[in-house]
């Protein structure tokens, strides 16, 4: 590093990391040279790239079109490792960067019927391949949340779950001729008594295409709220029950999803139309509820905690006219080892039985008639609806049927919405951030909407450094604007330099994988220096390749109060506030997500205003504006033949990234002299420690050695 006092021979010794004189062509490269015993081949990715191949579908197979999936890092919700809309085929594909300490991912599919949330193990694998739906209901590499090896219960397990007082209280029970959980649920290797299936589902399950699913989805959006998208289904003068309207009517109820944290039960009751209980429990007597029967014990969908397949039916029974069918949902009443809890919080389809002092707010249901399948379907909300409920009365969709069709009251049962697309971009408008911009659909950002990913360069290339690694350190973010096709409109850049160990004045650009004639446009790029030609479309000049520079050097946002060098990297100085670049990029064609990844990104250091002194990550090529004569002069160690570029001969690096803010060393401290445990990282190729810059257990760190 020009101008620093360091003791460059000590810390190159600690590393292991040779010093080379300046402009001496290198030896040979040497396999794992002695000195650091770091791989030939490592790349000091902090990422692993995962391709992704995920297919939505109904259970008998049609591909959902048009939802939209989130995948994010483990339980994160804030790393957000890819947002696209499933094609024509029901397939999103996509290719992520995530965290390489990370191995597990968690997949939201925005749309009600299916699984709400799908975890998937990396486990060292390239390429993911899942199913969501389908016959199965849930298949492929994923993790299937069962809560239990497959082990059956014990025979005395759920023995004594239900309760009878006859005429002095309400009693809850199962279909005849069960009596218990113990003998109403499975209980096997495929199926053990944890998972709460019944027995009494019929032996052959209805079938739920693909438009069925899409009205309800577009009736009951994953998470908005009903109040703000249909208002008119809680009407108080809307029908909430079955109502029986001829003899001898048989009565189906059908699971479809669920999308809930709780393990709930959903049971039913019925009562003579014209005299409805006044009271939910007590005797009957006094005109309480006189039985409720379970439908689902475990009313949870396979893989997500319980053994109900979408289509899984129940028939009630046979019902005579005037008959007024309502139903019950137990909040979080499953007991994996005691079957159901009836003693807990309950929801009545009939709101006045509800909790909830706000008559407006006691509503935990709706009804919605499809005139096209001839079946009602019913959406519940699980939460008490003054406290933290989201109102999308989704965490269970069940719908009825009955035989004949035409034995159940249509009146005043609200009908189920279709889909609503004004741009007609198959994105529904529920899910579009554009409704009404058939180019636009939704905007993902990289590593996350309010975090950073940092680059730290050294930025005396091609001579060694001291591997403070805060020579030049940029923040940055990445926000994609995509359309319907799952191709980006839009780029930005947001560039933040933080610290500036340096004597010299480093600029920053990225090469895009693209060719310049895709950008329409930049904007946003802080050129004060005059060594930067642009294109007329705003990408530098002369390049085969697009590259944007969001700033020609790093004064032009962060400097020191009085003019010295070497920013936000000494305690002794009082911090100082550096400024965003924010680069827009717009494309002439849309362009592939999967093309605009951040690893697919070419980021560099300009040393010092010198255009042709470019420092890049490990085996990232240097752009046409570089000169290439500098390579494998000074330390470098850079075969192009092979696609090996700015590593030493030690196999030593000038830059790093990673997908978090990093808190970078102090001045004259080497990264391993602060990281502990990162020449660990480097010797086992990445595959040890790779949690080295975040963890903050004892042992890892040496506090002083990091700027704060």
């Amino acid at each position: 590093m020009v101008g620093k006092l360091k003791q460059m021979a000590l810390l190159a010794a600690i590393l292991g990391f040779g010093i080379f004189a300046g402009c001496k062509k290198t030896e040979d490269p040497q396999v794992d040279p002695p000195g650091t015993k770091i791989p030939y081949n490592f790349n000091y990715l902090t990422t692993q790239r995962v391709s992704l191949n995920i297919r939505m579908l109904s259970n008998n197979n049609q591909p959902i079109a048009g939802a939209l999936l989130t995948v994010i890092a483990g339980s994160d919700a804030q790393k957000v490792l890819l947002k696209a809309v499933s094609n024509d085929q029901g397939e999103v594909k996509g290719v992520i960067d995530m965290p390489s300490y990370l191995d597990s991912l968690t997949i939201f599919p925005k749309y009600t019927g299916l699984l709400s949330e799908v975890k998937a193990v990396v486990g060292g694998r390239s390429a993911l391949h899942i199913t969501i739906g389908g016959t199965e209901g849930l298949s492929g590499d994923v993790l299937i949340n069962t809560d239990d090896p497959g082990t059956p219960a014990p025979a005395t397990a759920g023995k004594n779950d239900m309760s009878t007082s006859g005429i002095f209280g309400t009693d809850y029970g199962y279909p005849s001729p069960y009596t218990s959980a113990s003998n109403a649920v499975l209980n096997t290797s495929e199926y053990p008594f944890r998972l709460g299936r019944p027995r009494y589902l019929l032996a052959t399950s209805d079938v739920i295409d693909a438009s069925l699913l899409s009205y309800i989805n577009a009736s009951l959006p994953e998470g908005q709220p009903l109040t703000e998208t249909h208002p008119e289904y809680l009407l108080s003068t809307a029908q909430p029950n079955i109502v029986v309207t001829q003899n001898n009517t048989e009565v189906f109820v059908t699971f479809v999803s669920e999308g809930a944290d709780y393990k709930n039960t959903l049971g039913w009751y019925s009562y003579p139309t014209s005299t409805p209980p006044t009271s939910a429990t007590g005797s009957s007597l006094l005109g309480a509820i006189d039985r409720i029967t379970m439908v689902f014990p475990n009313a949870s969908a396979f893989g997500s905690g319980g053994g109900l397949k979408p289509g899984n039916k129940v028939s009630l029974g046979r019902f005579s006219a005037g008959t007024t069918i309502a139903f019950v949902l137990f909040q979080d009443a499953w007991n994996t080892s005691a079957g159901v809890e009836t003693g807990g919080t309950k929801f009545y389809t009939d709101a006045r039985f509800n909790p909830e002092s706000t008559a407006a707010l006691r509503r935990h249901s709706v009804q919605l008639y499809d005139a096209e399948h001839e079946l009602f379907v019913f959406g519940f909300e699980d939460i008490n609806r003054t406290s933290a409920s989201d109102n999308d009365f989704n965490d269970l969709v069940v719908y009825a049927s009955a035989g004949p069709v035409t034995g159940l009251s249509k009146a005043n049962v609200a009908a189920i919405d279709t889909r609503v697309d004004s741009d007609g971009d198959g994105v529904d408008d529920a899910v579009d951030e554009f409704p009404d911009d058939a180019t636009r659909a939704y905007t993902t950002y990289y590593p996350s909407a309010t975090g950073w990913a940092t680059l730290a360069f050294e930025d005396n290339w091609p001579n060694t450094g001291d591997y403070d690694v805060n020579d030049l350190v940029v923040n940055y973010r990445y926000r994609y604007v995509s359309n319907a096709g799952n191709n980006v409109v839009e780029l930005t850049g947001y560039y933040q330099p933080v610290a500036a160990g340096a004597d010299f004045r480093n600029g920053f650009g990225v090469q895009l994988p693209v060719a310049p004639a895709a950008v329409s446009s930049v904007t946003g790029q802080l050129l004060q220096n005059s060594y930067i030609a642009l294109a007329a479309n705003g990408v530098e000049a002369g390049q085969s390749r697009a590259v944007i520079i969001p700033f020609d050097s790093h004064e032009n946002l962060l400097r020191n109060a009085d003019g010295s060098p070497q920013v936000n990297t000494n305690l002794a100085k009082p911090r100082a506030s550096g400024g965003l670049a924010t680069v827009v990029v717009q494309f002439a064609t849309p362009v592939a997500q999967s093309s605009l990844a951040a690893s697919a990104f070419n980021p560099f250091l300009i040393s010092n205003r010198r255009r042709g002194y470019e420092v890049h990550l490990p085996n990232y090529a240097p752009t046409d504006k570089a000169n290439k004569t500098l390579l494998r002069t000074g330390a470098d160690n850079s075969l192009p033949t092979s696609g090996r570029y700015y590593l030493d001969v030690n196999n030593s690096p000038w830059a790093l990234n990673f997908p978090d803010a990093f808190s970078y060393p102090v001045e004259t401290k080497s990264i391993s002299s602060a990281y502990l445990y990162f020449l660990n990282w480097a010797r086992s190729g990445g595959t040890q420690y790779t949690d080295w810059y975040i963890n903050t257990a004892a042992g890892y760190r040496a506090d002083q050695n990091i700027y704060r």
